[in-house]
């Protein structure tokens, strides 16, 4: 499967015309394909193409020449043996390319190969490029036309119909300048509501305008994505192109336009050449980019678009490499605050956390009501048995009392349509299924007017879920979406007013993109909103797991695990049962692990693109170097650059893989006898016996192998060869074993929201909810806005002065509200704003700092600042990043942390050798100066 070496002739023969007749190239046409073609005075020879054309030099031969339509020159292949480098050749087809152009006035494409690489080289727009197959003729013959007839973008008219917002257009003149350049690959990050499917519907139609664009592909990461960019995206912008919206693993090549999610890409992308599509513009799909949708990212060479809503501060490095941004910038960058400040978006009202008792508490039997007590004990629960934390409720415990809460609590606080009473759009996160159902029945209990039309529960278990997303865009009702995962991200529903967390999230990109749900505002034609909601200027977050409080003392979240997947921890257990038997001299057992070792390198799927890039290491793998004198340094090789291309591995069973993993992870703790792990696989394996179905001809024609692994005998005195045994007869029924759900406690006790967060605002005690008490400031503020000179000034950017300040304090320090500094502090959570900057914010026109802004900030004046006194060594700077990001963390550093882990990674005496001991102090004492809002 993996490289011979073979000589230029066989290599051509036993590979490169395979190539070409996949890309659709008939080799024995002569009309198509002329094989070893010769460049001489007199013209080609072996073919009629050129005859009686002016002398030209150099001559020489080419290895084919492929013809257009008219049996014209199109594209030349340099092939070399399968052991040379093929760039080796570049100049020399480059000389034979140029004699093609002197006689018949056409610069000819070009490639080169050895039948393991190829390289691409247009050398009107691009430098040399590795590609994945070659193109076919119409590819080749609409490239040839591109470079000829294209046009300047830029004198192509922007159609305002899809676009008339200046960042926008500043984002297409960003790309346009960049092709002008001949850069392929552009990153645009655009918050969430602010128009990327639009923005890239006008590059699109621009593109086509100018001829630099034919086929384009739109590809999304969810069916319900792919729905909403044909529909809203090509149907409505680009209506006179044909488009296709691939399904089923059929691309129907003859449209302009096609939409598809990188899943079922994955699948069919190998139908069409490398050279298919002109554009690609992926949404959100960048995350794919290492992982192991890779090959279909990697696959197609074309101008490729990256659509982000993800701040670019948590973009991660791949992302900007893979899109070729220069020093991590995005070619264009439109943030939620500029969106918000230009009112292209709207803001979310301060977060209103609510929270139950048994939430805070948790649910502990033994502190229960008797007569509560009583009733779980008569349901067959031992008090012992009910002893929860409130962070497990709803994964290992379940209260209807609760959910009833949180519930009621929605339906009493959230924003209503102009009745007052009907919930306005909402989305309510839940945390699984089973938890979005048990919602939806307390809906229907408490709120039975609805006839069940108030609420839905729109995820990948329900029926039809995109005509369910459809509803709840374009009808009344249902108000409320109860929603697992499906619409976290990428739904573009404008009417959305309140989002209800009623689960946690560890992930700050994910929690960004779940507030992006609410972000978008009304059509500005009155005429076109919809009659169940015809207002919106901010929209409410109901937090009921204290995200907001999680990402204040932890910013960046929680690390996203390293998933390992099962190939690739079933290739490094046996690397291991490797060693241990080389090192006991164990030549039957090394001999059989061996070979299982060598068979997972040689059934990786060889027309992954990832395989094909991994070749070399692949090669070295198999070759008898490594298995000669197997060495640490041979294990660490196979360790990691062999098995990590394990999860690339295709048409596996997951149970059967798991039970694979299982027994060779048994073998393992026999063979260093570590009886703790040998029990629990021990259960574990036992566990997926006794859930197979014994009713299935399969599985009752290995009923012995079944009882015998089952007996008490059997697992009484373990050994390697009894793992083999459940490995070898027991694997490949595995794919029949039952699924066991998960049991989780239910309970039905009363619960109740008794964490509001309550105020004491005025002199005597007085006090309120802080979501009601900033609710009446803010009205209050806004009634006056109109009459009080003060804050007529500052709506109007007028200079104040301090009497002006005075009067407005007076005025609204009075009876009733008491609203002062202290107490603005106190209902906005920023201890350090001032009176004038929450009056500001009230009236929309100032936006607090992000504490990430204020870090960011003073960390770039102290860089400048101390760079002008003595200039920084890279590895300063590094250390100093490195505090930045622990401050940002922590949120205030000492002068001991310079001591510790992440520090140390510089050296256990970093700090004193890259500063002073005057200048750490200083640097902790700028740092912790920062006031973070």
């Amino acid at each position: 499967m993996f490289k011979e070496n073979l000589t230029e002739n066989q290599t051509r023969k036993k590979i490169i015309d395979d190539l070409l007749t996949k890309a659709g190239w008939n080799i024995s046409n002569s009309s198509e394909v002329v094989e070893e073609f010769e460049i001489t005075g007199a013209g080609y020879k072996k073919s009629s193409i050129a005859q009686n054309q002016p002398e030209i030099n150099p001559s020489g031969f080419s290895d084919y020449l492929l013809l257009d339509r008219a049996s014209e020159p199109l594209a030349i292949i340099e092939a070399k043996r399968t052991s040379r480098d093929p760039v080796s050749g570049k100049q020399q087809a480059e000389d034979y390319a140029d004699g093609i152009k002197k006689i018949h006035n056409v610069d000819p494409l070009i490639f080169l190969t050895n039948g393991y690489e190829i390289w691409y080289w247009n050398r009107q727009r691009y430098a040399p490029v590795m590609v994945h197959g070659f193109f076919n003729k119409t590819e080749l013959e609409r490239i040839r036309y591109q470079n000829t007839f294209r046009k300047d973008p830029c004198t192509i008219q922007i159609k305002p119909e899809i676009i008339d917002r200046d960042y926008q257009i500043e984002a297409l003149k960003r790309i346009f300048d960049g092709l002008k350049k001949n850069k392929r690959k552009f990153l645009l990050v655009m918050a969430t509501g602010t128009g990327k499917t639009r923005t890239v519907m006008a590059l699109i139609d621009v593109l086509i305008k100018a001829g630099w664009a034919e086929k384009v592909l739109f590809l999304v990461d969810r069916e319900a994505l792919a729905v909403q960019s044909f529909g809203d995206g090509f149907k409505q912008h680009l209506p006179n192109e044909s488009r296709h919206y691939i399904r089923g693993g059929e691309i129907d090549t003859s449209c302009r336009l096609y939409v598809s999610t990188i899943q079922t890409m994955m699948g069919c992308f190998h139908k069409v050449s490398p050279g298919f599509f002109d554009v690609i513009i992926s949404d959100e799909c960048h995350r794919s980019i290492y992982n192991k949708w890779k090959d279909v990212l990697s696959y197609f060479h074309s101008i490729h678009v990256g659509l982000t809503a993800t701040p670019s501060d948590y973009i991660d490095r791949d992302t900007f490499k893979y899109f070729e941004c220069e020093n991590d910038t995005p070619v264009f960058n439109y943030s939620f605050d500029e969106a918000v400040k230009n009112k292209v978006l709207v803001d979310f009202r301060p977060p209103y956390s609510a929270k139950t008792n048994f939430q805070i508490k948790g649910i502990k039997g033994n502190e229960l009501p008797p007569s509560i007590q009583k009733k779980l004990v008569e349901e067959g629960y031992t008090l012992e048995d009910i002893d929860f934390e409130g962070t497990e409720i709803e994964k290992n415990v379940t209260n209807a009392g609760t959910n009833e809460s949180l519930v009621r609590e929605f339906m009493e606080v959230c924003i209503k349509d102009d009745s007052g009473v009907i919930p306005s759009k909402s989305i309510i996160f839940a945390l699984s299924h089973n938890h979005a159902k048990r919602l939806w029945e307390i809906f229907n209990r408490l709120y039975p007017e609805y006839k069940g039309r108030l609420v839905d529960i729109i995820d990948s278990k329900m029926e039809r879920p995109l005509k369910l997303i459809e509803k709840f865009k374009d009808e009344n009702f249902p108000r409320v979406a109860i929603s697992v995962d499906m619409l976290d991200t990428g739904i573009d529903i404008r009417e959305i007013c309140n989002l209800v967390f009623a689960k946690p999230v560890f992930s700050k990109i994910k929690f960004w993109q779940m507030i992006g749900r609410g972000t978008r505002t009304l059509e500005k034609d009155l005429s076109k909103r919809k009659p169940w909601c015809t207002e919106k200027d901010r929209f409410m977050i109901i937090d009921h797991w204290s995200n907001f409080e999680y990402f204040g003392e932890k910013p960046e979240g929680e690390a996203p695990a390293v998933q390992y997947p099962i190939p690739c921890k079933i290739f490094i257990t046996r690397l291991k049962k490797l060693k241990i038997f080389k090192t006991n001299d164990d030549k039957e057992c090394f001999k059989r692990v061996k070979e299982e070792v060598i068979n997972d390198i040689k059934t990786l799927p060889e027309n992954s693109i990832t395989i094909k890039e991994s070749r070399k290491n692949i090669d070295k793998a198999l070759s008898s170097n490594v298995w000669q004198d197997l060495d640490d340094e041979s294990f660490e090789f196979l360790e990691k650059s062999i098995a990590p291309l394990m999860k690339y591995k295709s048409d596996f069973n997951l149970f059967q893989e798991q039970f694979i993993l299982k027994t060779e992870k048994l073998a393992l703790s026999v063979l260093l006898n570590n009886q703790e792990d040998i029990e629990l696989f021990e259960k574990s394996i036992i566990d997926d016996i006794k859930r197979l179905p014994m009713n299935l001809n399969a599985v009752r024609k290995k009923g012995n192998e079944i009882k015998k692994a089952l007996s008490d005998e059997f697992w009484s005195q373990l050994t390697h060869d009894k793992c083999e045994f459940l490995k070898e007869h027991l694997t490949e029924i595995m794919k029949y074993k039952l699924i066991q759900e998960r049991e989780i406690v239910r309970l039905d006790i009363g619960d109740d929201v008794i964490e509001r967060k309550w105020i004491a605002f005025g002199p005597e005690g007085e006090g309120d909810y802080v979501h009601s008490y900033r609710e009446k400031v803010e009205n209050k503020i806004l009634e006056l806005a109109g009459r009080h000179p003060t804050l007529q000034k500052i709506k109007n950017n007028q200079p104040i002065s301090e009497q002006d300040i005075f009067e407005l304090e007076k005025t609204l320090n009075s009876p009733e509200l008491y609203v002062t500094e202290d107490n603005f502090r106190k209902i906005y959570n920023k201890p350090y704003g001032t009176f004038t900057q929450f009056i500001k914010f009230v009236l929309g026109i100032y936006k607090f700092p992000e504490p990430e802004d204020l870090i960011n900030e003073s960390f770039n004046t102290y860089i400048v600042e101390r760079n002008n006194r003595t200039p920084l060594t890279a590895e300063q700077i590094r250390f100093l990043r490195t505090v930045k990001n622990v401050f940002a963390k922590k949120k205030h550093i000492e002068y001991n942390d310079f001591f510790e882990p992440p520090f140390t990674s510089f050296g256990t005496d970093a700090a004193v050798r890259l500063f002073d001991e005057n200048e750490l102090k200083e640097i902790v004492g700028i740092f912790n100066s920062i006031r973070i809002q």
